[in-house]
């Protein structure tokens, strides 16, 4: 191992440290604390996400043990899980009402369903937990909001983010062991499934019945 890629390594691991011990907000700002906290020259680049979230894994293993780490996956897939639930059934209950004429119209019935993308979708909760969500519906961002806090997720925002097809509306809030960001994509935006919001980078995806299939895989007992 180079010099440099030596001390990059150990600025990773002293950035894991400061975000586990609550010493960082942020990730990157556990970055810029090592950095500043660091006795050595520190020529090399800043620690990516994955050398991170490799020292984050191993230090969980190291403390709590390889099942741990497993069940804390597991319990966040299950609740990325409820959190889908929870939207599908906010959809269909508007599919309802709409047919009653109790809510604007939504278009036609027949919603494509709300699914998980990027590193929840492959059951990757290290560093820092996230899961992001795209739910198209012509729905008020505030409806899905008050649904999921009704289901008892506590407190939701509702903000507008800049993405290459224009602003969207997203829900976030704080799961028990998640940050979730959910996206709402109205009917008629011509958004590609297969890629990122922002960058257009290819992205994988699972919905419900995908993620329930592997939750096995991402959280097993050794059963």
């Amino acid at each position: 191992m180079s010099a440099d890629r030596g001390i990059t390594d150990e600025i990773a691991r002293a950035s894991v440290r400061a975000l586990l011990a609550g010493r960082a907000e942020s990730v990157d700002a556990a970055i810029d604390l090592a950095l500043r906290e660091s006795r050595i020259p520190h020529r090399g680049q800043r620690p990516s996400r994955a050398l991170l979230r490799a020292h984050a894994q191993a230090i969980e293993e190291s403390e709590a043990g390889d099942l741990s780490r497993k069940l804390r996956i597991e319990a966040t897939l299950q609740e990325a899980l409820d959190v889908l639930s929870v939207l599908e059934e906010a959809l269909i209950t508007h599919e309802s009402d709409d047919a009653l004429g109790d809510l604007p119209s939504a278009g036609p019935s027949g919603h494509a369903a709300p699914a998980v993308y990027g590193r929840a979708a492959r059951g990757e909760f290290d560093l820092d937990p996230s899961v992001h969500i795209r739910v198209v519906s012509a729905l008020p961002p505030h409806i899905l909001a008050q649904a999921l806090s009704d289901a008892g997720f506590g407190e939701t925002e509702v903000r507008t983010i800049d993405t290459r097809y224009g602003h969207l509306d997203e829900i976030v809030f704080s799961g028990s062991l998640a940050d979730f960001h959910i996206a709402r994509i109205p009917p008629r935006a011509r958004i590609d499934p297969r890629t990122d919001l922002v960058r257009g980078n290819p992205i994988e995806s699972a919905g419900f019945e995908v993620l329930l299939r592997r939750m096995p895989q991402f959280g097993n007992r050794g059963h």
